[in-house]
């Protein structure tokens, strides 16, 4: 029994080493193609959206799988992040690319890659690249990913609601103008001044 969860550790840290690497190199690699430049911000994004693609289905998958799963979350990182930045969306740290759309990535690959032999449901689904007698984990997947996005839909609504209407959803047009960092942080986040000096 002990040896089982041993095993399963094992593969759980080769595969979420796996796919945070080739995510990584994947986002870095694909942003200097589109822009000739070697970009901190994109490996370091990337590998983030390798970790978090894989998050899901770390214990059910087998390398090559963990593999792919972060190659893929790297394409699905980089259109959720052009996508906000056509919509206009305001999101600097790319972090709804980064969590929520490799994260829906992840959980959709798990109904994709779980190895029948890894998986952990008692009716015996797992991923329908693998043969088997209940390829039918991705209909699952795409329950519970409805399920999720209508919860966070509602709860968020709720939240932001309140916020909105209780006056605290934005700051004074002069905070924003000051920024954040000096007005509640008590000092400059970037060095603005010296970058200026610079260039």
């Amino acid at each position: 029994f002990v040896y089982e969860y041993g095993r399963d550790l094992a593969r759980v840290c080769v595969t979420t080493t796996l796919s945070a690497g080739a995510c990584g190199l994947t986002v870095v690699l694909t942003t200097y193609f589109m822009t000739h430049v070697w970009d901190v911000t994109a490996v370091s994004n990337g590998i983030l959206a390798g970790l978090v693609s894989i998050t899901a289905g770390c214990v059910v998958m087998d390398p090559w799988a963990s593999i792919l799963t972060g190659i893929l979350g790297g394409f699905v990182y980089i259109g959720a992040s052009k996508l906000l930045l056509k919509l206009k969306i305001d999101d600097p740290l790319d972090a709804f690319a980064v969590h929520g759309a490799s994260g829906f990535w992840g959980v959709f690959a798990v109904g994709i890659f779980c190895r029948p032999e890894y998986s952990y449901n008692l009716a015996g689904s797992h991923g329908f690249v693998y043969p088997g007698s209940k390829p039918d984990l991705l209909g699952i997947q795409i329950t519970a990913l409805v399920i999720e996005l209508g919860w966070v839909s509602v709860t968020s609504a709720i939240m932001f609601g309140i916020l909105k209407v209780t006056g605290l959803f934005r700051v004074s047009a002069e905070v924003e103008e000051a920024g954040m960092d000096v007005s509640k942080h008590g000092g400059d986040a970037y060095n603005m001044a010296s970058s200026k000096l610079g260039a």
